[in-house]
């Protein structure tokens, strides 16, 4: 078990929030340990004070109309919001129904699905699959907006089996995909209304025998089949429990995990709340076991540094070249996690767009303040801690990467920075010139890349 409630406090909430400014660490701090995660799960008690952006009558936008500025309003919203797990969900349910703009290519309807994935983004996942399987995007990405009776595209269903509910090698066959594609038929996307209609005359009405069940299954009835089904409960638990604990999930666990999602009505909800007080998410070997991905890397930085996002120019640039293309996943599986994150050219990416960050607060002459900030959430006074070069580096440490060891090859590093250029008596004013350098260090080490 990871020792102490701060510590227990900052790693759910480098999962669950992707950080937390230190300004907001007494709000979180105050609520404890179950308040805190009550206050995540449960957002839905929390005033969203961010604004959608604005459509027309028919659903389309009204500006902007690309997707760049989609990922600038995303990652704002990351930054900002009152309700952090919203968008911890919102982009795991984006990068597990995968669609791409290279192929879509409509900023409208690709923001369209991104509000479908915040408004069940902890909802009822048998309501998230029969509204993902008529969305427009998806339709045009996995080519059901040409599948008739005729000739059902078998695309949506097969990803439908293999993706997004029940895995491979779980059980189902080729026949079950090619029957699932008739009952697929018939739904078509008005590009005029930005919606999609059925169409009862390309609908396949004919009997299907589907996962062992036969009947004259509509698009609904074969959902229920598939929501219904031991391989999806124990698919979606198990990828949940990857999301936020980590890589190894034990069966005993994917299969506590599976009995919530039936008990509580496919609730993702509670099953997300199974997985965040399950014994494995606080163990130590949860702790920092992560690769941060890219979105989450910047995000947490952003928090950690207590960055307005309007400081940072083209964010979501520096997320497009750390790898992860929000509104653009490589394919239909998503992105790879893990160390897949981690390139010599990913992390220029990152090194780079952690310096810009540091900068901001150097132009300003802000960094002292922002330190100053950061160790007073560890209850530590800094003008103490900057009078040596040690206690300056391991309070910054602590608060930057708390429960974090440092190794000897990396205090010796951050030593010989801390005293580069010192007088013979150096004091406190020699550290705190130092201290944006310090900060860069720590937030550019292989250990920050982790959560």
């Amino acid at each position: 078990m990871i020792a102490g409630e701060d510590a227990r406090m900052n790693h759910l909430l480098r999962r669950a929030a992707f950080g937390c400014r230190a300004q907001d660490w007494k709000h979180w701090s105050t609520l404890g340990e179950k308040g805190a995660l009550k206050a995540l799960i449960d957002y839905d008690k929390t005033p969203d004070k961010i604004p959608d952006l604005p459509t027309d009558s028919m659903g389309g936008l009204v500006a902007p109309q690309d997707t760049d500025a989609l990922k600038r309003y995303w990652l704002f919203r990351f930054c900002e919001t009152t309700r952090p797990m919203e968008e911890v969900m919102t982009l795991f349910w984006h990068g597990h129904f995968a669609t791409s703009d290279y192929k879509v290519q409509n900023p409208s309807i690709e923001y369209r699905q991104n509000k479908l994935f915040r408004k069940h983004a902890l909802g009822n996942f048998r309501t998230m699959l029969a509204e993902i399987s008529t969305d427009p995007a998806m339709l045009i990405w996995l080519d059901g907006n040409n599948s008739t009776k005729k000739a059902p595209n078998e695309n949506f269903s097969r990803e439908l089996l293999e993706l997004f509910t029940m895995g491979v090698n779980s059980g189902y066959t080729e026949h079950d995909v090619k029957e699932g594609a008739k009952s697929f038929t018939g739904w078509t996307y008005d590009s005029d209304r930005y919606r999609t209609v059925f169409n009862a005359k390309t609908y396949n009405t004919g009997p299907k025998e589907y996962l062992g069940h036969k009947g004259d299954y509509n698009l609904g009835e074969t959902l229920d089949i598939v929501a219904a089904h031991p391989a999806t409960a124990k698919f979606l638990s198990q990828k949940l429990y990857e999301y936020f604990v980590n890589d190894e999930a034990p069966p005993e666990e994917v299969a506590r995990l599976s009995d919530v999602y039936f008990k509580s009505g496919y609730s993702i909800r509670e099953l997300v709340r199974a997985v965040l007080t399950s014994p494995h998410f606080y163990s130590q070997d949860a702790l920092y076991s992560r690769v941060k991905t890219p979105v989450q890397y910047a995000v947490m930085l952003i928090k950690t540094l207590d960055l307005p996002y309007s400081w940072i120019s083209d964010m979501q640039q520096y997320t497009d070249n750390m790898g992860q293309q929000l509104y653009n996943p490589p394919n239909v599986k998503g992105w790879k996690t893990g160390r897949n994150w981690i390139n010599t050219n990913t992390m220029t990416a990152r090194l780079n767009f952690a310096k810009h960050a540091v900068d901001q607060l150097r132009y300003r002459g802000l960094v002292r303040d922002r330190v100053t900030a950061g160790l007073a959430m560890s209850h530590v006074n800094a003008d103490a801690s900057y009078r040596t070069a040690d206690t300056a580096i391991s309070d910054t440490w602590d608060w930057i990467l708390p429960s974090v060891p440092m190794g000897a090859d990396t205090r010796h590093i951050l030593l010989d920075y801390m005293h580069l250029g010192a007088p013979k008596k150096p004091d406190a004013n020699h550290y705190w010139n130092r201290a944006s350098g310090l900060v860069e260090l720590i937030v550019t080490c292989p250990e920050y890349q982790l959560a």
